[in-house]
């Protein structure tokens, strides 16, 4: 009966394709409601739409409401930062990332925070003129309204947060984890920092990375990077071989899709690395040739790495530093 277990029933089969057709009917009503170049801030919003109504991240209902509202219209403002001076630019999206921490960091287990901090690398990776800027807050003010009264709608049925933490509350459990608040926010900020300075042309393949890399502890630092290694060239081993090789051009949007589905079943990291860079991928052929778009692929990855590394022994060395310097005032005081 174990054996049995493993595989999926038909009851997960239907659930999971039910989820697939909300998830894609989402995307596709935000883009045509909103145009093409909302698609990514939108996906970011359907992240939330799966994942925050259904949550209890023991807050109070309108504080998650406020929240949800407020962080994603606010990254349609921060993310025409790409638009700015590199100086500028990268002080504030290093404060926007830090208020994303503060704001919405708690219950981590749950990881509460990525549906907003990815709608902000989309934002910024993908920019739009300031004549469609308009058109940007409004697909962000929207979304978040709508994904704000499923989260009311759903959390009141539910009785979830009736003794949540209010907003200040809320802060200050967020605040206790500085070294990942600040490690999030050099990252992401840096690596948005040398798209900008490279012109990438897909800067959202670094800024990932690293916001999916940047984990509490090490040991989680380590086993993604990793997984995400791995996958990532597994991806793009698959990806040569079957999209450039086997499977026609013209199919190639339907075998992704199909992939999107399968990707339901195996909700691990490890697995979810090698769909993702096999999607990318196929995306990015609009703008990239094959070649190109693997070679940008593999070297923002091991960009992204680095970032996470260095930034993690400097704040280990800056802390051993510290530590250093006020045992040894104790010490002339002692003596």
């Amino acid at each position: 009966m174990a054996f049995k277990n493993k595989f999926p029933t038909s009851h997960l089969i239907l659930f999971n394709a039910f989820r697939f057709i909300i998830n894609v009917g989402f995307v596709y009503i935000f883009q045509l409601l909103f145009g093409v170049e909302n698609i990514l801030p939108g996906v970011a919003i359907g992240v939330g739409f799966t994942m925050l109504s259904i949550n209890d991240f023991n807050l109070q209902p309108w504080t998650m409401f406020f929240i949800t509202v407020f962080l994603y219209t606010l990254s349609g403002f921060v993310g025409q930062s790409a638009l700015m001076p590199i100086i500028p630019a990268f002080i504030i999206n290093f404060l926007f990332v830090i208020l994303i921490i503060l704001l919405i960091n708690e219950p981590q287990i749950l990881k509460s925070n990525i549906s907003f901090l990815l709608c902000f690398v989309f934002a910024q990776s993908t920019s739009v003129s300031w004549n469609l800027f308009n058109i940007r807050l409004l697909s962000l003010f929207c979304g978040s309204l709508f994904v704000g009264a499923c989260i009311i709608i759903n959390w009141y049925r539910k009785g979830y947060g009736k003794n949540g933490r209010n907003l200040k509350e809320q802060i200050l459990l967020c605040q206790k984890n500085k070294s990942y608040m600040f490690r999030m926010a050099f990252g992401i900020s840096i690596a948005m920092m040398i798209g900008m300075i490279l012109k990438l042309k897909k800067p959202l393949w670094i800024s990932i990375v690293v916001m999916s890399l940047t984990q509490l502890e090490f040991n989680e630092t380590v086993e993604r990077i990793k997984h995400r290694f791995i996958g990532t060239m597994v991806g793009v081993i698959l990806f040569f071989i079957f999209f450039q090789l086997i499977i026609p051009s013209q199919y190639a949007i339907i075998v992704v899709m199909l992939l999107g589905y399968i990707g339901f079943f195996f909700p691990d990291y490890k697995y979810k690395q090698i769909i993702n860079t096999i999607s990318a991928l196929n995306a990015s052929l609009v703008l990239l040739d094959t070649k190109t778009a693997i070679t940008n692929r593999i070297i923002c990855l091991i960009s992204g790495i680095i970032i996470v590394l260095s930034i993690y022994y400097i704040t280990k060395i800056t802390r051993y530093v510290i530590i250093t310097l006020k045992q040894h005032k104790l010490k002339q005081r002692f003596y």
